[in-house]
């Protein structure tokens, strides 16, 4: 037990080794360039400073909403296997962001281990319902992202920078496409299951069985989560559920950096929009109490997409970085002596649930 501990802690470190690494090369790549030599911290500092308190309470606000509809439309897949309330669901949600800020991207398990634990069900199945929503997160990620460059104005900057523009709206036209695809193939697969798995499973046969387990475990968690679709009904209500929360994301972003204001101001919704989509692939880059990728994925799509000087691009960077996180953690602390758990234990909770979960996958059933 000690030696699987060490290994699980060596792993880690590993990771977030491989991270710093990361983000440091980038770091570094980024004030090599010229146009970072010249960079005002003091103005970015002030602009932080006279952010508008109003806007950033909406801000707040808007994030605490958005964990809700989490919760709601969590408890619209859960529904097949129990009716869970929601407010036991939103303070997962909580406390699920919440770890991620505070031990990085192992933190996300957190979310499923806690609600497993408290509703009594399995742990593989709320691990299939989180791979279900990130499916239906990438989806409508993909949608705002590809939309947004057809309606905002971009302003690339530097040398082949219209060349560069036409291809990112080509992309966005093909992303258009790809998710489209991805629905369609999701409803297949929702249909024949177990068809799929089992022809996956024959085609990569001639592998050593750690690596063939891997995506069959994976087939049958995404088959799982999208079993907890059961009716039309509940198919209508997360699909809603997703809208309004990706409307409120998006917002959230906007109201940020209008909180600014200067030159953040003439960034409209739709390039909050851009904003959000890179700063939600910067988010596979986090190191614990520090983040990171997703600064900087804000910062660069401020600056190289929107035309945003660099001083008031790190000033949105930090800030969106900063909304998301501290009321989230904070909250997360003022729960934690009414559920009478520590992040230290939720942590240690959703260890033990992914090694008693091991290999096996559990498939939701209807209730009787």
């Amino acid at each position: 037990m000690q030696f699987t501990r060490m290994n699980k802690r060596a792993q880690r470190l590993a990771g977030m080794a491989a991270t710093a690494l990361v983000l440091a090369l980038i770091v570094y790549k980024f004030s090599r360039s010229p146009e970072w030599r010249g960079f005002n911290w003091r103005l970015a500092a002030n602009l932080l400073s006279h952010a508008r308190a109003g806007y950033l309470l909406l801000a707040v606000l808007l994030v605490y909403i958005g964990a809700a509809i989490r919760a709601v439309r969590w408890k619209f897949f859960l529904r097949p296997v129990k009716t869970a309330p929601v407010w036991n669901l939103f303070v997962a949600q909580i406390y699920g962001f919440g770890s991620i800020f505070l031990i990085g991207r192992p933190g996300e398990i957190v979310r499923p281990a806690y609600i497993a634990n408290r509703e009594g069900v399995s742990f593989t199945s709320q691990l299939a319902i989180l791979i279900l929503e990130r499916v239906y997160d990438a989806i409508a990620m993909g949608i705002i992202f590809a939309l947004a460059l057809h309606f905002t104005a971009v302003r690339l900057t530097g040398l082949g920078a219209d060349v560069l523009l036409h291809r990112m709206r080509q992309a966005s036209v093909v992303m258009l496409l790809v998710t489209a695809a991805l629905v369609l193939g999701l409803v297949v697969f929702r249909l024949c299951a177990e068809a799929v798995i089992v022809f996956v499973e024959r085609r990569i046969g001639f592998l050593p069985a750690r690596f063939r387990s891997g995506p069959g475990r994976v087939l049958r968690s995404l088959a799982a989560g999208l079993g907890a679709i059961r009716s039309w009904r509940d198919l209508t209500a997360s699909v809603v559920c997703t809208i309004l929360l990706w409307t409120l994301n998006v917002t959230m972003f906007w109201v940020s950096f209008h909180s600014l204001g200067g030159e953040l101001l003439s960034v409209s919704w739709w390039g909050a929009g851009i904003a959000s989509f890179l700063g939600g692939i910067g988010l596979a880059l986090q190191l614990p109490g520090v983040g990171g990728g997703i600064q900087i994925a804000i910062i660069e799509s401020l600056k190289r997409i929107l035309g945003v000087a660099p001083e008031a691009a790190v000033g949105g960077g930090l800030l969106i970085w900063a909304v998301l996180t501290f009321p989230v953690v904070g909250l997360g602390l003022v729960l934690l002596p009414f559920q009478r758990v520590s992040f230290r234990r939720l942590e240690a909770m959703a260890d033990g649930e992914a090694q008693r979960a091991g290999a096996g996958t559990y498939v939701p059933h209807t209730r009787d």
